[in-house]
């Protein structure tokens, strides 16, 4: 059985290999797939954070959490125009129809703000950053004393 410690390395280095490999897939094409999984992958990530924050150095998972966010906000903004697109045509509403022309030029804005986002964080070169921030630093926790009973 893996270590609590050695679970959570694991744990981290698979997540930020796919966020990475997400990262750079929606950063050649942000379609609505490739912007869901983008999503997808900063949530595992960041909760992967969460979870492991008690052993990790608490500034840099801080600043890992900080670049994240604007990214996620702006693939949030791009997916809630996808899904919302989708919904009107099913209830109804034409490809062409005015309503449905605005949302998707706003997606296209959306997505030149997310592909910027993306530029801005991969020039701060996470990949080579960021694992030094990732290694467990705390010590295993020690097991709880039993109480001496009769």
């Amino acid at each position: 059985m893996a270590s609590p410690a050695r679970f959570a390395q694991v744990a981290l280095r698979e997540r930020f290999a796919k966020l990475l490999a997400q990262i750079d897939r929606c950063s050649a094409k942000p379609g609505a797939d490739e912007v869901h999984d983008l999503r997808v992958s900063i949530r595992r990530f960041s909760q992967a954070l969460r979870i492991f924050t008690p052993m990790l150095a608490a500034k840099p998972v801080k600043a890992m959490r900080k670049a994240l966010r604007p990214v996620m906000d702006a693939a949030a903004c791009v997916r809630d125009l996808d899904v919302g697109v989708e919904r009107l045509i099913e209830e109804g509403l034409e490809e062409h129809d005015p309503v449905v022309e605005e949302m998707r030029a706003e997606r296209r804005r959306g997505e030149l703000a997310l592909c910027g986002r993306l530029l801005l964080l991969k020039s701060k070169e996470p990949e080579r950053v960021w694992p030094a921030g990732m290694r467990v630093v705390a010590a295993e926790p020690a097991p709880p004393e039993r109480s001496g009973g009769a």
